[in-house]
């Protein structure tokens, strides 16, 4: 039955002059998603994209693939029909053949003015219609089916439900970013929103074997490509880290060890985004969740770099970021044991409220750049 799909963006449609960048970057993702699915062409019209559908069209698993885009706000299998009156009738009547609402109401755009019969006109001739041929009553509140009509260029796309999308903005529009990812229910869910704002993840992962098992590694591979859904491929940086964290735990004072940690974390991300050409890092830090995450250690951690850090989860409580990891199926794999490199040797009293002056004389105590250096020399580098 289904002749198209007629895909919506949303904020796109805001971006004035870089509004066409931004649609070219969503064409191509789609087109991506949909590598290897057979269908006729795809191209933009009049603020919209359609995609023509022939025989051969999996529809289920098309769709399956336009949920995980971001760009897209709403998409919709189609009929298209002529624009004549009649034939517009005959393929609204064709849709509903099967359905058992007994309210409907009708909505028409019209972005083209060479069509003589207005919006509102137009929902009065089609539900006419509906009321005479199909015995339904009009409902403009709460109808249990809705009808949309879109009429534009040569085109007349006719659709019963609208199948929502994931909204933002099309991944790559805001460049690449490092994130910082743990195996935790955090950093994936903070992964996941700056994708939405059309960031390029690349994924580091620091570990502490042999000292740790590789839980750590295989959960954080499973989650990658879980998020690969929306990105399709992903980079990922496997950082060694058990000899800085000796290090740490044998010459500085033991409830500074988590600052230290991270304070090293962020300095090999920040090398290894300049050598990716990555804008930012990305961490899963929520203010106040843990003991490293006050506003004082925040501060003292992000002193190390020039680039920015993002935490999109900054003001999130943990259930909220719960509820996301649910819903975009990060959570089962997160909540799997596994040893975090950030967990060992870890104080029962780590410090909340760091002094930069005093972390800065522990540093004194270390070969800051030998540490990095050996650990970068051991970096593991893999595509999945």
């Amino acid at each position: 039955m289904y002749t198209h799909i007629v895909i919506h963006y949303g904020e796109i449609a805001i971006k004035g002059k870089n509004r066409p960048y931004f649609e070219r970057v969503l064409i191509d993702n789609i087109k991506a998603h949909l590598k290897g699915l057979k269908y006729n062409n795809l191209r933009k019209i009049s603020g919209r994209f359609i995609l023509e559908l022939n025989k051969d069209s999996n529809l289920e698993e098309i769709k399956n693939k336009l949920k995980n885009i971001f760009g897209i706000s709403y998409f919709a299998f189609a009929i298209n029909s002529s624009q004549d009156i009649d034939d517009i009738k005959k393929n609204v009547s064709e849709l509903i053949q099967d359905e058992k609402a007994k309210t409907v109401r009708v909505l028409t755009k019209r972005s083209n003015k060479q069509f003589k019969i207005n919006s509102l006109e137009m929902n009065k001739i089609i539900g006419e219609h509906l009321i005479k041929n199909h015995n339904l009553t009009i409902d403009l509140v709460d109808a249990e089916l809705s009808i949309w009509i879109e009429i534009v260029e040569k085109y007349c796309f006719i659709y019963k439900n609208k199948i929502e999308g994931l909204n933002g903005l099309p991944i790559g529009v805001s460049g690449k970013v490092i994130g910082m990812l743990s195996g935790g229910i955090d950093s994936p869910v903070a992964s996941y929103l700056m994708m939405k704002r059309g960031c390029k993840m690349i994924y580091i992962h620091f570990h502490s074997a042999p000292y740790t098992d590789k839980s750590s590694i295989e959960k954080v591979k499973d989650i990658i490509k879980l998020l690969n859904k929306y990105q399709l491929q992903s980079k990922l940086y496997l950082v060694p880290f058990i000899d800085i964290q000796k290090e740490i735990m044998t010459k500085t004072d033991k409830e500074y060890r988590v600052i230290l940690y991270r304070r090293f974390m962020t300095r090999i991300a920040e090398i290894i985004a300049r050598k990716d050409e990555a804008n930012a890092i990305v961490t899963g830090e929520a203010l106040g969740q843990v003991a490293s995450q006050t506003s004082a250690n925040l501060a003292v951690i992000e002193e190390t770099v020039k680039i920015p850090i993002l935490r999109p989860l900054i003001a999130k409580d943990k259930q909220e970021i719960i509820d996301l990891a649910i819903k975009i199926d990060t959570y089962e794999i997160s909540i799997l044991p596994h040893q975090d490199c950030c967990t060992l040797f870890i104080p029962k009293h780590p410090a909340t409220k760091s002094d930069l002056n005093i972390i800065k004389r522990m540093e004194e105590k270390l070969d800051v750049n030998k540490l990095i250096n050996d650990a970068i020399k051991n970096i593991e580098k893999m595509i999945i």
